[in-house]
C-alpha cells in the first residue's frame, strides 16, 4: 500500500496499538493496525516527509526526528500536546499547502499554525513562531 508514492507499513505492537505513527523518509510510513486508511494521520505523516524534502537529510534528523519524537514520548507528561510542537504543526501546514488547502482539513487535530508561543511551539533557532513561518515555512 502506498500513499503519494510512499510505502506504509502496518504495526500491531506497542504504541502502534494505540494510534502511534512514524515516518523514516526513503523507507515509509509506518502506523497502527486499522490507521492505514486515515486520510488525515497519513497527510500528516506525508507532511514529515515534506519537511525532510524542503531542509534535507541533516536538517531532519538533527531538528526535526529528535524534536519530535521527544514531544511523542513527553506527550505522556502533558507538558504540551504533540500536535502543538513546531515539527507537527510545520509538517500539517506543508502537507495543507500540497494538498491545495483540502475543505475537509482536521484543524484541531492536525493543527497548522501554533496555537501560542512557547518554548516548544518553535524552534530554538528562531526567534519567534511567526519569524518561523515568514523565514523556513514560506521559501
Amino acid at each position: 500500500m502506498k500513499f503519494e508514492g510512499v510505502r506504509i507499513f502496518r504495526l500491531n505492537f506497542g504504541n502502534f496499538k494505540r494510534g502511534a505513527a512514524v515516518t523514516i523518509p526513503w523507507i515509509g510510513i509506518f502506523v497502527g493496525k486499522g490507521m492505514e486508511n486515515d486520510t488525515d494521520l497519513l497527510r500528516h505523516e506525508f507532511g514529515h516527509i515534506l519537511q525532510y524534502r524542503k531542509w534535507g537529510f541533516s536538517f531532519f534528523w538533527k531538528h526535526i526526528a529528535t524534536n519530535s519524537l521527544r514531544s511523542a514520548r513527553n506527550q505522556r507528561r502533558k507538558y504540551m500536546p504533540h500536535m502543538h510542537t513546531w515539527t507537527e504543526w510545520s509538517a500539517n501546514w506543508l502537507s495543507y499547502q500540497y494538498f491545495n488547502k483540502p475543505a475537509e482539513w482536521n484543524f484541531r487535530k492536525f493543527p497548522i499554525a501554533p496555537v501560542s508561543e512557547s518554548r516548544v511551539s518553535k524552534p530554538t533557532f528562531s526567534v519567534s513562531n511567526k519569524d518561523f513561518m515568514d523565514e523556513w515555512l514560506e521559501t
